[in-house]
């Protein structure tokens, strides 16, 4: 399916907005100059939120010092325990936050529902490879031992992201194991990230035109991953690792017009040929990370309906 006219409507919008601000593409500016931009964009446009009964910011222990979490739980019967999420945003491992990501992790809040926990994490070029995964897998670790206290069940605890988030869900299926915990009951994987070689023919094939420009993701990968490391270290690139045994129920999203739709089909079809209970969504004529901004992409919306079903599927939870 070629690109659906809502995506070739936002990205001629998008590409307007920045040249009447005068900005040259984000990979030529520096990382914190970049993180502002991109920051200012998404907080200009965004949608009203789905409201929450708790919407709590609190700092939480990490090795690399305390990091920032944001706890969502929607309106729901206060004795009712909820499945527990950590959400992890997008960015490439050099931009975005809580903030930028606060549509779709309410989003999943009101819609699973869910107590959910939006987690930060250190970011490149000021924190290399592996500062992220080991952030997320501190965060996994605190939600695990404290969900109970906001009402949250961590016997149903999902972990999930999108696009570099969605590569850190899925290297936090594999550290959980590897390090004895915790149980991971589901893995939600939105247009992730999950080949930093970036040797997949999507990259190729949507990497110049589709938003995500094959040299946004070469800038990423130069900021992160630093001269000592590999981008093929499961820690950065899952999808060219064995699946390891007992992997949690996975839900894998796929934008058909996005540079790692590949990787994203590659990993669920991997995942299905381990025997692991897997959900693949794809997207016809979306871009990369369109979960994000449906209320920019519209006819994105709807594509998201099975998203949930499936993850309301494995974890026994009712619709809203």
């Amino acid at each position: 399916m070629p690109l659906h006219p809502d995506c070739v409507a936002y990205l001629k919008a998008a590409a307007e907005w920045a040249a009447a601000q005068g900005l040259p593409p984000l990979w030529e500016m520096p990382g914190a100059r970049a993180r502002q931009i991109y920051r200012d964009a998404i907080l200009a446009s965004k949608p009203p939120l789905a409201p929450m009964e708790l919407a709590e910011d609190r700092e939480i222990p990490a090795r690399g010092g305390p990091r920032r979490v944001r706890i969502l739980r929607p309106p729901m019967p206060r004795d009712q325990r909820l499945p527990v999420m950590l959400y992890l945003h997008s960015g490439g491992y050099v931009i975005g936050g809580i903030e930028e990501s606060e549509q779709e992790a309410r989003r999943f809040a009101a819609n699973i529902p869910a107590l959910v926990i939006s987690a930060s994490y250190r970011l490149a070029p000021e924190h290399r490879f592996p500062a992220a995964a080991e952030d997320a897998y501190d965060a996994l670790l605190w939600v695990a031992q404290n969900a109970a206290s906001y009402g949250g069940d961590a016997e149903r605890l999902l972990v999930g992201g999108c696009s570099a988030g969605g590569g850190l869900t899925a290297i936090l299926s594999r550290l959980a194991l590897e390090r004895g915990g915790p149980r991971i009951a589901l893995a939600i994987l939105l247009c992730p990230w999950l080949d930093l070689t970036m040797s997949q023919p999507s990259v190729a094939r949507y990497g110049k035109g589709f938003d995500l420009d094959r040299e946004f993701l070469d800038w990423f990968v130069a900021a992160y991953i630093d001269s000592g490391s590999k981008a093929d270290d499961p820690r950065a690139s899952p999808l060219t690792y064995p699946v390891p045994p007992s992997h949690p129920p996975t839900v894998v999203l796929g934008a058909e017009c996005d540079p790692l739709f590949d990787e994203a089909r590659l990993y669920a079809e991997k995942l299905r040929a381990a025997g692991v209970r897997t959900a693949f969504i794809e997207a016809p004529g979306m871009i990369h990370a369109f979960n994000e901004i449906t209320h920019l992409i519209p006819a994105g919306a709807p594509l998201l309906q099975p998203l949930d079903g499936a993850i309301r599927s494995v974890i026994g939870s009712p619709a809203p």
